[in-house]
């Protein structure tokens, strides 16, 4: 699994990331789950739902050759209720599952403007806001060079803890958050 070795590593090197890629993608079926991916980019819930029924198994699956959960199709389509209502499903520790890209599902909340939508997965997970991706980033460094939205940056300020493995207010990108964040006009908050 992508997170367990990030947890230990956070410094995946991008040889370790293509022969995953490589390997995952020379079993993948895309024709299975395009039903599933489409619902989800549509935003339409019953379809969505319907497919999980039928397959349950699916809820947990990487059901892109990207390596992504329903959860991250849903974060990276902005698909914010679905996001909401996967998360109600899903088990708390398949939140802090990495795509091949290195993501977690709050990583791609984190760029966009829901903040009901990182709300339910820290809710559900708390540990979330610590996870990194493959060069040591938290959801938080995505918020502030993605999307600055005010409200998440401040959400995700107030409930990330400098804790392992992301460490973001003494680890080695501390000096690069305080930076956005005076870049963004935090710095007197």
């Amino acid at each position: 699994m992508a997170s367990a070795y990030a947890e230990s590593n956070p410094l995946i090197s991008s040889d370790h990331v293509k022969a995953a890629v490589t390997e995952f993608a020379r079993g993948f079926n895309h024709s299975y789950y395009l039903p599933l991916h489409l619902a989800i980019l549509k935003g339409d819930w019953e379809s969505t739902k319907a497919f999980l029924d039928n397959d349950p198994s699916a809820l947990t699956a990487k059901v892109t050759v990207h390596g992504r959960t329903a959860l991250h199709v849903a974060a990276v389509g902005a698909q914010w209720n679905l996001v909401e209502k996967l998360v109600e499903h899903m088990p708390a520790n398949m939140l802090t599952e990495l795509d091949f890209m290195g993501c977690s599902c709050l990583h791609y909340v984190a760029m966009g403007e829901s903040v009901n939508a990182a709300k339910a997965l820290v809710a559900k997970n708390p540990s979330l806001t610590q996870v990194t991706d493959f060069k040591g980033f938290t959801p938080l460094i995505y918020s502030l060079t993605s999307t600055r939205h005010r409200h998440m940056v401040r959400y995700l300020l107030m409930n990330t803890t400098d804790e392992r493995p992301g460490c973001p207010f003494s680890g080695p990108s501390a000096s690069q958050l305080v930076a956005l964040l005076t870049a963004s006009g935090f710095h007197g908050n």
